[in-house]
C-alpha cells in the first residue's frame, strides 16, 4: 500500500511538470484488488499530492476509512473498471488537447507512431463539470487507449501508470503537431494527393451481411481489395509479398490470404501464413465494424500476433491500412 501511494505522489508531480494537469485538476486510481480501488481524494492537486489525500474505496465507491472524500469523478473511475481490463486510470485537463476538442468531433494523429499507438481519438460530448454520464467513456475506452471528453480533458487507461501516463503525453504533443499543421497556409500534404474514399459496400439481401469468417465473407476482402485501385498501387509501391493467416479463436477457423507485388493471388483455409494474427469474434467484429484500428488492436493485444514480428509487418502498413479500410464497409453479421 505504502509502494502505490508513493507511486501515485511521483506520477501527480509529473503530470504536473508536463503540464497535463494544473491547479486542482484531474485524478488518478489503480485496482488493489478484486473489488478495492486506490483514487485521488476530492480537491486534491495532483503536482503535490500527500499520502492523507489518497483514498481507498470500494466497488460502491464507499471510502474505507470515516471521513475521507474520494474524488468526485469516482463514478466514472468505477464505471471505466467495470467495463473494461484498465488496470490504472489517469484523467487529466491538458490545455492543447482542452482547446483542440472545442472544434473538433474527432483526433487522427498525424504521425504514424501516433497513429499505430493512440490511433483515432473520440470526443466525447459532455456539458457538466464532471462525468455524470460515463457510459460513452466507458464504451469508447472498450475499443480506444485514450479518449477526449469535449471542454474537460484526456482519460487514459493502461496496465500501469507508466502506460497511461506516456497515452496521455503523447496525445497532447501529438494535438500540439496538430495545431502546427493547421496554421500551415497552402502546403502540400507529403505523399502526394489524398487516397479516395472508401465506398461502403451494398447490404446482402435484406440489409444482412456475411457471417464472420466465412467463405463467402474472406471471398468479399480478397474482391474488394483486388479491385481498389489504391490498394494495389501502395501494395506495389512497398513490394508487398507475404502470406497473412486470419485466425479466429472462437470458431478455430483459420484463413491465409497471399500477397504477391500488391495483389491478391490466393485465398485458401488454414493457418501456413508467414504472419498469423489471432483473436475471439468480439474483438474481430469491432475491428471489421471500424471500432478500432488493426494495428492498435495488435498493440493493444485485443488481437495477438502469434507469427512474425510487427516491425516486419508494418512496413506494409499503407497497404494493409487501406485493405482493412475497405474490408470494414463489408457488412457483417
Amino acid at each position: 500500500m505504502v509502494q502505490l501511494e508513493s507511486e501515485m505522489i511521483r506520477w501527480g508531480k509529473l503530470l504536473f511538470e508536463r503540464r497535463l494537469i494544473s491547479g486542482w485538476g484531474g485524478n488518478l486510481s489503480c485496482r488493489l484488488g478484486e473489488h478495492k480501488f486506490l483514487i485521488t481524494g476530492q480537491h486534491a492537486p495532483l503536482g503535490f499530492l500527500r499520502a492523507e489525500q489518497l483514498v481507498r474505496i470500494d466497488q460502491d465507491g464507499r471510502a474505507e476509512v470515516e471521513g475521507q472524500k474520494p474524488s468526485s469523478e469516482t463514478p466514472m473511475h468505477l464505471g471505466i473498471y467495470a467495463g473494461t481490463d484498465a488496470q490504472v486510470i489517469i484523467h487529466t485537463h491538458p490545455p492543447m488537447v482542452l482547446a483542440f476538442s472545442l472544434t473538433h468531433e474527432s483526433f487522427v494523429p498525424i504521425s504514424f507512431e501516433e497513429k499505430y499507438t493512440i490511433g483515432e481519438v473520440p470526443i466525447i460530448f459532455q456539458d457538466t463539470p464532471t462525468v455524470t454520464q460515463p457510459e460513452k467513456v466507458v464504451t469508447e475506452l472498450k475499443y480506444h487507449p485514450v479518449i477526449i471528453i469535449k471542454g474537460h480533458g484526456t482519460v487514459a487507461i493502461g496496465k500501469d501508470f507508466e502506460e497511461a501516463f506516456l497515452l496521455t503525453d503523447l496525445l497532447e504533443e501529438a494535438v500540439h503537431c496538430q495545431f502546427f499543421k493547421e496554421r500551415l497556409s497552402g502546403a502540400t500534404v507529403a505523399g502526394g494527393a489524398a487516397p479516395s474514399k472508401v465506398q461502403p459496400m451494398p447490404m446482402i439481401a435484406s440489409g444482412e451481411g456475411f457471417a464472420l469468417f466465412s467463405e463467402e465473407h474472406m471471398k468479399a476482402l480478397v474482391d474488394g481489395a483486388n479491385a481498389d485501385t489504391d490498394f494495389r498501387s501502395h501494395g506495389a509501391e512497398t513490394r508487398l509479398t507475404t502470406s497473412l493467416t486470419l485466425f479466429l479463436e472462437d470458431l478455430e477457423r483459420a484463413w491465409t490470404v497471399q500477397f504477391r507485388d500488391g495483389t491478391i493471388i490466393a485465398l485458401e483455409p488454414g493457418d501456413s501464413g508467414e504472419f498469423l494474427i489471432s483473436g475471439n469474434a468480439e474483438w474481430w467484429n469491432a475491428v471489421f465494424s471500424n471500432r478500432i484500428d488493426p494495428f492498435l488492436a495488435t498493440q493493444q493485444g485485443k488481437l495477438k500476433l502469434k507469427r512474425g514480428d510487427l516491425a516486419d509487418l508494418s512496413r506494409w502498413y499503407k497497404p494493409f491500412q487501406r485493405a482493412f479500410a475497405l474490408w470494414q464497409t463489408i457488412p457483417i453479421h
